[in-house]
């Protein structure tokens, strides 16, 4: 047997209906990652040894490598082609030895590819296959610590994950894919249908030929995707810390009034400066900033994005497309996990704008740590921040 090349395809320029922060080896098959796939199969195959050639976020797929102890030597990973003699070289672009694949040209064909994994995927699963799942009846697959309501009624082929929890009068399947720890309410449908990890679907939601992660809803038949802001609907169950807590949002409330007024007439009625930022992967919004005074003067219209629970006092700065087209594709997988907030890390260190060389280092740190001592920190400071006059 001779060593394998794996070469995962350049398709991050192509996702931009998702936007996932993992490049395409990494995105869940099932149980897995498709990259798990191969490595389990190489395994099964005795590869001597085994390198992968990346362009897209190589640091991203050492750094899962790196979690996971697959084999008793490791893997290489480089960003730039390498020998291929003496060699057998795979491409990436689908289960191992799936053959037949029609080229990935577009966004739309990229989500269409990852659906027509999860369904490859089941047709290949066997109950004499080692999984950590099992085959609960013909076609239906559980992972361990699922719980579904007495009158669920699944359609194979379908396959739930870990720890999802499903509701009453729920149906799910032909091929659904739940991933672990999702959970659906009451009367719920999934068909032909991807719900990624930890995310909730409301009662009396109906998803066909769709795929959700959070609040986002993307069509894989038509190629597009959208935010749904209600969490009644759709939400990610783990992500409350991106939503600002009941009291942030009555302070935010009570005092957003009285501050845009004085920002008003410091400002000597000269109307703020306006542009487009992201809130999160698809929604935007529009974000009113005065050019004088403190921060909490200059941010003072922001503070309503609060009180309506689209943005926490605590957070990363806002970015417009411009400011996230400059962050390398590792920074910004980062900083999308963090939530928007009117006050950052980085303006303890004056970087007040994303504009600034430096402030993308500190809002890197703070995505790492967004639940630790860098919002931590910016909590203890908020006073100190908010009386901030930035040097213009």
């Amino acid at each position: 047997m001779r060593p394998w090349l794996l070469i995962a395809p350049d398709w991050g320029k192509l996702d931009t209906i998702w936007r996932s922060q993992q490049p395409f080896p990494l995105w869940p098959v099932c149980e897995k990652t498709l990259l798990s796939y191969w490595l389990d199969e190489a395994v099964r195959q005795g590869v001597p040894s085994l390198s992968i050639e990346a362009v897209d976020r190589p640091d991203l797929i050492r750094n899962w490598l790196d979690k996971r102890d697959l084999w008793s030597r490791s893997i290489e990973v480089h960003s730039e082609p390498g020998d291929r003699e003496d060699r057998d070289c795979f491409i990436l672009h689908g289960l191992p030895y799936q053959e037949n694949l029609p080229s990935v040209e577009s966004a739309k064909d990229l989500m269409q590819r990852w659906y027509e994994l999860q369904v490859e995927s089941l047709k290949r699963r066997s109950s004499e296959m080692v999984h950590l799942d099992h085959e609960y009846r013909p076609g239906i697959w559980f992972g361990p610590g699922v719980r579904a309501s007495a009158d669920v009624i699944f359609t194979p082929p379908c396959w739930v994950g870990s720890y999802a929890n499903i509701g009453p009068g729920c149906r799910v399947g032909p091929e659904a894919f739940i991933g672990s720890g999702v959970f659906l309410d009451e009367d719920v449908e999934i068909e032909s249908s991807i719900v990624c990890e930890d995310t909730y679907v409301g009662s009396h939601t109906s998803l066909k030929q769709m795929a959700v992660q959070g609040g986002l809803l993307i069509d894989i038949k038509r190629g597009f995707s959208i935010e749904v802001v209600d969490d009644f609907v759709l939400a990610s169950l783990g992500s409350l810390a991106s939503k600002p807590i009941l009291a942030e949002r009555i302070l935010a409330y009570l005092i957003a009034g009285p501050l845009e007024m004085l920002a008003r007439i410091i400002n000597n009625g000269v109307p703020p400066l306006e542009k487009n930022v992201h809130l999160s992967r698809s929604q935007t919004t529009t974000l009113r900033t005065y050019k004088k005074g403190s921060l909490c003067l200059r941010r003072s219209a922001w503070l309503r994005l609060v009180a309506s629970g689209k943005m926490r006092l605590v957070g990363v700065l806002p970015r417009d497309e411009e400011d996230w087209e400059k962050l390398t594709p590792e920074t910004r997988s980062a900083i999308e996990k963090a939530p928007v907030g009117v006050f950052a890390l980085s303006d303890l260190y004056r970087c007040h704008s994303p504009k600034e060389s430096e402030e993308w280092r500190h809002a890197f740190f703070q995505a790492g740590v967004s639940s630790g001592r860098g919002q931590d920190l910016v909590f203890r400071s908020i006073l100190k921040l908010a009386c901030t006059v930035p040097h213009d």
